[in-house]
Formats: C-alpha cells, structure tokens, sequence
C-alpha cells in the first residue's frame, strides 16, 4: 500500500523517512504523518473560511445579569425569590438604537 501526500511539505517528510528509517518504521510514521496532513488542511481550511466570512457576520448580542429579587410571602421566613431577565433586541434594532442616541446628542451639543 503506497500512501499519497497531497502537501509538498509532507511529500519530502516521507521522502525522508523513507531514506532514514527501516520500511516498517517508515510506514508507520508515514501514516500518522498522513493523519496529521489531513488535520493540518482542515484547520487550514476552517481558519480560511472564518476569516472570509467574519466581515459578514452579525456581532454576539450582549447579555446582562439577571436580577435578583425577593418578596415576603405569607408563610413567615419564606420568602418568594426571583429573577428577571432582559433580552436585549435584535441586532438591527440595536444599531438604530444606538445611532438614534448618537443624533439625539449631536441634537444637544
């Protein structure tokens, strides 16, 4: 069975193992080495297609803290405990939240 590396790189590595160690050895390293190839042109790939697509991607929403809060109930040292979350809106909402702040302080100055 003859492995085919797909990199130059790794082509002259198993070049070299061959020369250097015995055909066993050689084999086996060759295909770890191959294993390694196949990692190394996905994570290429994966990196490459992030990097293309960050421009277009939308921003993380922030996410505040819940709020806690606690209310006497009827049964003494019992009390009623919660907490209140705030979604905040959809991206587009917003960036025309923040440039409608950003015109009402120019509108001040």
């Amino acid at each position: 069975m003859i492995i085919k590396f797909r990199l130059n790189e790794f082509r002259a590595i198993a070049r070299w193992l061959d020369k250097k160690l015995s055909k066993p050895l050689a084999f086996f390293l060759k295909g770890w080495l191959y294993g390694l190839e196949t990692a190394w042109i996905e994570a290429k790939t994966v990196s490459a297609i992030e990097k293309a697509i960050a421009p277009l991607k939308p921003s993380e929403p922030t996410l505040t803290a819940p709020t806690h809060y606690t209310q006497p109930s009827e049964v003494e040292g019992l009390d009623i405990i919660g907490y209140s979350y705030v979604f905040p809106a959809s991206c587009e909402g917003e960036a025309e939240g923040s440039n409608s702040k950003t015109q009402s302080k120019s509108q001040d100055d």
